[in-house]
């Protein structure tokens, strides 16, 4: 694989916010369990977490850090804004919020309406920086709740499918994109995305985030498209604390658990394991970018000045995050071109595997990549309205039009063809729409023609007719497998969650596997 430009290492920059002290944590005589202990050349700190009530402490490194006297716009000023320029150039940018529940990550990220958090300074940045030019400005809004994800812009609650293109990058199927041109705007819009928001109240915290919620803000230009992920984790929680029960349990449980696959994924890029497991967790794979992937990154670590056990946990995986490094290049990649697969033989040995001996059969009579040709009779009997063709039919390969680039929805795929189109008309639009008898087809999907059908019976003029509604159908129905996506694939008979899965498979090694059809008597 080469590339136009040398790549830049990036590592993820962590910084540490300790809130300050609660209304009902004022009359407490416990001083905080974490303090800057010094500040060196490089620009890193050293903290130190201390127990008082035992002798335990321990010290690590980080890249900054924010007292209880510091306010949120202050780590803007120093953290966030850095990242943002670069979005206008086509990087992508994650700032994330990290910590135990109730250490104050919503409110870092959120604010209030008189104190701002990371979120709305983030976006009166962008917005401030796009005026004048032709940029513009989507914003999209969604949480992860056990383990699903949900677009928090919709009215109705809808599940985001998350999926990988062909080039391994993360895709949000579903995911409304919404233009913003003013700060007041978003604010009407992301008002109404937090209060549909997944929070209850808890042992712990009144108002307990229970689900992870990400608003990303896309900028778009002439040239290039950039991105900026601003993320409030959910808390992990002690439920020997929280006393959750019930469905607060069941969401504490998925909570912890895409935390922790967080933490493996950290170890795992530490260690440099030559499999990171993102795909342990929705989180973690919506994270891949972030951590070891092309996006500069920013952890805010934040901490509860009075929990020693959680501010020690909190801070040792933001430690270890600080020697996770992304590879960041604005230049586009050029990759070599992939080696030729034999999808049928891929698709046989994997339904072999599975003992699906009926499947196999009824793949013989739909689908086959590597077809050859068979003529076409013209009798009576073989060219019918059923199409009972014997041996294999060859398509010319299909070149997809601007929308089919965009997806194709299982309506227009597999709509009828209009026969109310003037004769003269379809005769020279299209040789393989016209009223023609043809001759098989060359292995380069040409046509000849036989003759014009001139002063033939209705009968004959049919049969043309019906031969070229076979082919245009096939070539629809090849354009269907090729674009559509796993629900629809799922609507064809024949075709069930499996085997849409496999075909979705087949098509990130190949954008287009289906060119042709087998047809068998039956």
């Amino acid at each position: 694989m080469a590339t136009a430009a040398a790549t830049q290492s990036q590592p993820v920059r962590v910084v540490l916010r300790v809130r300050p002290h609660l209304p009902s944590e004022a009359n407490s005589a416990e001083a905080p369990c974490v303090g800057l202990l010094g500040s060196h050349p490089g620009g890193d700190v050293t903290v130190q977490l201390k127990d008082q009530y035992t002798s335990r402490n321990e010290c690590y490194k980080l890249d900054a850090f924010f007292g209880q006297e510091s306010r949120v716009c202050e780590i803007f000023d120093q953290e966030v804004s850095a990242v943002i320029p670069g979005i206008f150039e086509g990087t992508n940018a994650t700032v994330f919020a990290y910590g135990a529940t109730g250490s104050g990550k919503t409110y870092t990220m959120q604010g209030t309406e008189d104190l701002p958090g990371l979120i709305p300074l983030a976006v009166s940045t962008v917005l401030a920086l796009c005026t004048g030019t032709w940029c513009s400005v989507e914003i999209s809004y969604y949480e992860v709740y056990m383990e699903r994800c949900y677009d928090l812009l919709e009215p109705k609650a809808r599940e985001i499918m998350v999926l990988d293109d062909k080039d391994g990058n993360l895709q949000l199927k579903g995911l409304a994109w919404v233009p913003v041109r003013s700060l007041e705007e978003f604010h009407e819009i992301y008002s109404i995305g937090v209060q549909r928001r997944k929070v209850a109240h808890t042992g712990l915290n009144d108002v307990s985030s229970r689900s992870h919620a990400v608003l990303s803000i896309r900028i778009i230009t002439d040239v290039v498209k950039g991105k900026l992920n601003l993320i409030d984790l959910a808390g992990n929680e002690d439920n020997r604390r929280t006393c959750n029960e019930g469905i607060r349990l069941q969401e504490s449980a998925k909570i912890n658990q895409s935390l922790f696959a967080l933490s493996n994924v950290i170890s795992a890029l530490n260690k440099k394991e030559p499999r990171i497991p993102y795909r342990e967790s929705k989180l973690t794979r919506i994270l891949q970018d972030s951590l070891g992937g092309n996006s500069r990154a920013v952890m805010i670590a934040c901490l509860n000045p009075v929990e020693y056990q959680e501010a020690v946990h909190t801070v040792s995986l933001a430690a270890r995050s600080r020697h996770v490094t992304n590879h960041m290049s604005s230049a586009s990649k050029q990759e070599t071109p992939k080696d030729k697969v034999d999808m049928e033989a891929k698709l046989r040995a994997w339904l072999e595997s599975k003992g699906k001996t009926k499947s196999i059969q009824r793949m013989d009579g739909l689908l086959s990549p590597n077809a050859i040709k068979t003529p076409l009779s013209m009798s009576h009997k073989k060219q019918s309205a059923s199409v009972r063709v014997s041996g294999r039919v060859v398509l010319p390969s299909l070149t997809p039009c601007k929308e089919d680039k965009t997806g194709s929805s299982l309506r227009k795929a597999l709509s009828p063809i209009s026969s109310n189109m003037d004769p003269q008309k379809q005769r020279t639009a299209d040789d393989s729409n016209c009223l023609m008898l043809l001759e098989p087809r060359t292995p380069m999907g040409s046509c000849n023609i036989v003759g014009k059908v001139t002063g033939a019976t209705p009968l004959d003029k049919f049969i043309a007719l019906g031969s070229n509604l076979k082919e245009s159908l096939i070539q629809q129905y090849l354009d269907f497998l090729n674009v559509a996506n796993k629900e629809e694939l799922q609507k064809l008979k024949g075709i069930g969650e499996r085997r849409a899965e496999y075909i979705l498979e087949l098509r990130e090694d190949s954008p287009r596997p289906f060119k042709s059809v087998r047809l068998l008597d039956y």
